[in-house]
């Protein structure tokens, strides 16, 4: 799979410069720079047209696009993700749990995205700190699993992702706001980079770890 990672520019920044110095990927990631924040009332209402942007870009790059943004809700505020292919909008996809005090609440639930890029998995936000995220998208048959992360300030996102394929068998893919990395599915990092334009090629394999546990011994009467 053809990928390319924008991880500082806007989508319109990146639309009206650089649109022309990629080559035909099949899937682009933005990071949370891609589209900030989005109200759903002035989307409705007419007075922004972020999705439209999305799906219209989706078009152009004959591909998959997806981009990190924030959505107000009436006042409610989430983490999330949209995801568009070929000038379609498939989903928005919200971070699930939040973690001690925030103004962000959780959304909704997890989804496996019918791609022409392939079975896409998204994770948002702190949702990588839970392992049994990655787990239910590889169950779904994920075939590449994308997080979209606002800001690193330690190093567990990216050791939640190298666990994450290891553990689950899938190619799990990391974007946020000024780096990606990319691990397989032995857990090794195949690619990281703090560049804005990232453009490298995905093996989209899978493997799949048959998992016993000791049960005898473990309690006593």
């Amino acid at each position: 799979m053809k990928v390319c990672v924008i991880t500082k520019k806007s989508v319109n920044e990146f639309w009206q410069t650089d649109l022309d110095k990629i080559n035909s990927p099949q899937l682009t990631i933005f990071s949370y720079n891609g589209l900030g924040l989005i109200s759903y009332k002035k989307e409705l209402e007419g007075i922004t047209e972020y999705f439209q942007d999305i799906a219209t870009l989706s078009k152009e790059l004959n591909g998959v696009l997806i981009s990190g943004c924030d959505t107000d809700t009436y006042g409610v505020f989430r983490h999330s993700a949209v995801i568009a292919d070929k000038g379609k909008i498939l989903g928005v996809s919200d971070m699930i749990h939040t973690i001690d005090e925030s103004e962000y609440v959780s959304g909704g639930s997890f989804k496996v995205y019918e791609t022409s890029a392939g079975k896409i998995g998204i994770v948002i936000g702190e949702d990588i700190y839970f392992p049994e995220v990655p787990r239910v998208l590889a169950l779904c048959d994920a075939d590449l699993i994308v997080v979209v992360f606002k800001k690193i300030i330690n190093f567990i996102p990216e050791l939640m992702i190298r666990s994450g394929a290891f553990s689950n068998g899938v190619t799990m893919l990391l974007c946020t706001n000024g780096y990606v990395e990319l691990a397989n599915i032995k857990g090794e990092i195949t690619y990281a980079s703090s560049q804005n334009i990232n453009e490298f090629n995905v093996k989209t394999e899978k493997d799949y770890h048959l998992i016993s546990s000791r049960r005898r011994g473990i309690y006593k009467e």
